[in-house]
């Protein structure tokens, strides 16, 4: 719970697919992320594996935990229906675009939040929280869950990152 709490209060996170973009950290650093989309696409690097282990993440096991642990929270605390701050610090363009695109109704603007639970409206408990996390390999992990009773599952892409302040922090970049 500990890492979790820590991940969360000082991740600073920002999506983006550009070669190079700065933000705001969560104590007004500016942070320099080196294509994260690239990332996404090829795997953790060896660079990377020297930042995380930087940070106190020595293996992909640890990583694995340390995910799974975040997104626990995520997930049980139901961040991902906080709006458009959840979305800035822990998701990509990559997400918000295709969260975006499924969001179904006209005239407004939002994001399908529902893509991470079992989509129902109504179920016959008020039972939710997730039950198994595995991970699938290049940043891919399968989540199942119950959702007012219903169970589900999707697969869940992470991207993590280490700031300068060598805390890790991760990006959410695809759902399925």
């Amino acid at each position: 719970m500990l890492i979790v709490m820590s991940v969360i209060a000082l991740s600073a996170v920002i999506g983006c697919n550009t070669k190079k973009e700065s933000a705001n950290g969560a104590d007004g650093d500016i942070i320099q992320v080196d294509s994260i989309a690239q990332q996404a696409d090829e795997g953790i690097s060896d660079s990377m594996w020297v930042e995380l282990k930087r940070s106190g993440l020595e293996n992909q096991k640890a990583l694995d935990g340390a995910i799974e642990a975040f997104f626990e929270e995520v997930f049980n605390e139901r961040y991902y229906e906080d709006g458009d701050g959840f979305y800035a610090k822990f998701c990509t363009e990559n997400l918000k675009k295709k969260l975006k695109e499924a969001y179904e109704y006209d005239g407004e603007e939002g994001y399908a939040t529902w893509k991470f639970r079992s989509e129902a409206q109504d179920g016959p408990s008020d039972e939710y929280k997730l039950t198994k996390f595995t991970p699938e390999g290049n940043g891919w992990y399968k989540y199942e869950f119950i959702d007012m009773g219903i169970p589900g599952s999707h697969r869940i892409k992470f991207i993590p990152h280490v700031n300068p302040r060598n805390q890790t922090e991760f990006y959410i970049d695809d759902i399925e």
